[in-house]
């Protein structure tokens, strides 16, 4: 596999995932609100929410040398459960260069990284009819949170990689890691779909002693009612603060432009969010 040296991206280098308030992907199915499953640097068997699927196992500490400068191999779903364009059932080679390595958003220095990995596969042809020197290109990308393990070396944690081709669902995928007021850390993945600027949310906790929890966005069920059906185009939840907007639609109102904002004030209360407050305001 070749490997290249990274490229640093000035400013937040998730393609303005983070900008986008309104999210047109909200109800989409990495949304379903599931029942909380806890993880100890591992996957466990049966349904687990988007995030979940990217806890990485226990995997020894490497250097950050080695992390800021190659592709690390994790675990991910074989190639026909994550590849949505043709592609054969033989793999001829992979490549992969880092595109960025830099602390995530939220992030307290020196304790998080966030990389960037761009894959190019070249797979045998789907089509037998094309002749046996045909080829398919698949692309992904693949974002990798590591944490500081002590003097220069660090862990991957988290990760998803995702197809970025022709057929592809998700545009980019972002990580934001803050510490709460217990200890813990909470995750956010923010979803960004392919194509329409909509984007989904979802959020882990890391408790004290290594678990990883889903958290429950018990919040839209304690809403007045009728404003989650308002709720057209998704939210946006700051995990350090635990504010979010969300565009507050209308009977009249077009899709492009709803005529209120919803803002809601959340609480972390085990893993759960919490409604605290909501009011709505005129869209700016």
């Amino acid at each position: 596999m070749d490997v290249h040296r990274v490229i640093h991206m000035p400013g937040s280098f998730w393609n303005n995932a983070l900008a986008v308030v309104f999210c047109s992907a909200f109800f989409s199915p990495v949304w379903q609100l599931r029942a909380q499953r806890p993880v100890l640097e591992s996957l466990q068997d049966g349904p687990a929410s988007e995030a979940l699927h990217g806890v990485v196992p226990m995997m020894p500490a490497i250097s950050a040398a080695r992390a800021h400068n190659e592709c690390i191999q994790l675990p991910a779903p074989p190639p026909d459960d994550r590849l949505l364009g043709p592609h054969g059932g033989s793999l001829i080679s992979s490549r992969c260069e880092v595109i960025a390595y830099q602390a995530p958003e939220g992030a307290r220095s020196g304790e998080w990284i966030a990389a960037r990995y761009r894959w190019k596969s070249i797979f045998t042809a789907s089509d037998s009819t094309r002749g046996a020197a045909a080829r398919d290109t698949a692309t992904e990308e693949e974002v990798v949170l590591f944490q500081t393990a002590g003097g220069s070396n660090v862990r991957p944690v988290w990760h998803a990689r995702f197809d970025t081709g022709e057929y592809a669902i998700w545009r980019s995928i972002t990580p934001e890691i803050t510490r709460t007021r217990q200890g813990t850390m909470l995750l956010s993945a923010m979803y960004g779909v392919n194509g329409t600027g909509g984007c989904s949310q979802e959020f882990l906790q890391r408790h004290l002693d290594g678990h990883w929890f889903e958290i429950k966005q018990a919040w839209l069920d304690q809403l007045p009612p009728g404003f989650k059906g308002r709720i057209r185009h998704g939210v946006r939840i700051e995990p350090a603060t635990l504010t979010g907007e969300a565009g507050f639609y209308g009977d009249q109102d077009p899709n492009c432009c709803p005529s209120q904002v919803l803002k809601v004030n959340l609480a972390l209360r085990g893993d759960s969010l919490l409604l605290i407050g909501q009011k709505v305001v005129a869209a700016p």
